[in-house]
Parts: C-alpha cells; structure tokens; sequence
C-alpha cells in the first residue's frame, strides 16, 4: 500500500512553490521555451471551460489550457498523462505539439520539484499563454491549491 504524506506539509510546499513560480517562469523564457506551437495565438478573448459559458478568465491566463497527471515514486516524476481544453467554441483538440509537450513535462516536473513532491500520484493545470507556461492549480493526491487571482478552474 502507497503511503502519502501528511496533508498540511505537502500543502504548505505546494503553496510555497506555486508562489515562487516566477522561477519556472523565468527558466521558461531563459530556455527559449514558451507560449504554444502555435506561436501563443490566444483563443481570442472569453470564457474557456467550465460551466455553461466557462470560467472568464483574465487576460494573462489565456491559451491554451492542459491538465497533466503525472505519478512520482522516489522524486522521479513521470508524466502518465495529458488532456487538453479546447478554448470556447472550439472544435477537438487533438494531441499537443512536440513542442507543448516538452514545456509542459519541463515545467510540471520543476514544479513538483520546487514543491518537494517525493512519491504519489498529482494533476496539475498549466495555461500555455503567449507569454509561456503558467500552473492555474495543482493538486497533489486529493490536496489541491490554485493560484490566487488566477481563473476558476
């Protein structure tokens, strides 16, 4: 049987690294990694999922937005997993650009490293915005914290 961490360190961590993510954001733009393949064209403008019209999100959180699960065993994060949501009125999404992929891989793992995740499963939303990568939540085996000011989830 898998044993998870008690909850309140692991949140405190997670709330820690999620609010130093200038640092993965940084290491974004200093890599030359970024906003989509699709040269960061946002979904011009609206809601993006959610209920009947979708969560309105501010205008730093458009773009495309991606839910990765990925299972940690001894601090190695694997990603197992990633979903993607189309913008409003969109058709089907397709999978991710070789490109998307990586950034999205790269900047999960640095979270869940600055966030000192060892073991367990987690689930972490990140938007790609035109001006690269930025984690909208992250939740960490049934712990989940989202960025203050950012959009619902």
């Amino acid at each position: 049987m898998k044993h998870f961490p008690d909850p309140q360190p692991v949140t405190e961590r997670l709330s820690r690294a999620l609010r130093d993510l200038s640092a993965v954001e940084r290491w974004a733009a200093h890599t030359g990694t970024g906003g989509p393949s699709d040269g960061g064209a946002p979904d011009g403008g609206g809601p993006v999922g959610g209920g009947p019209d979708g969560p309105v999100v501010d205008e730093g959180w458009q773009g495309l937005r991606f839910g990765v699960a990925t299972e940690s065993c001894d601090g190695m994060h694997e990603v197992v997993g990633i979903t993607w949501s189309a913008p409003a009125g969109g058709g089907p999404c397709g999978e991710p650009a070789e490109a998307d992929r990586v950034v999205l891989h790269s900047s999960v793992r640095a979270l869940l490293d600055m966030a000192e995740h060892e073991s367990g499963p987690a689930h972490t939303v990140v938007v790609l915005t035109a001006r690269g990568p930025r984690v909208l939540s992250c939740r960490l085996g049934g712990t989940t914290v989202t960025v203050t000011g950012a959009g619902t989830d």
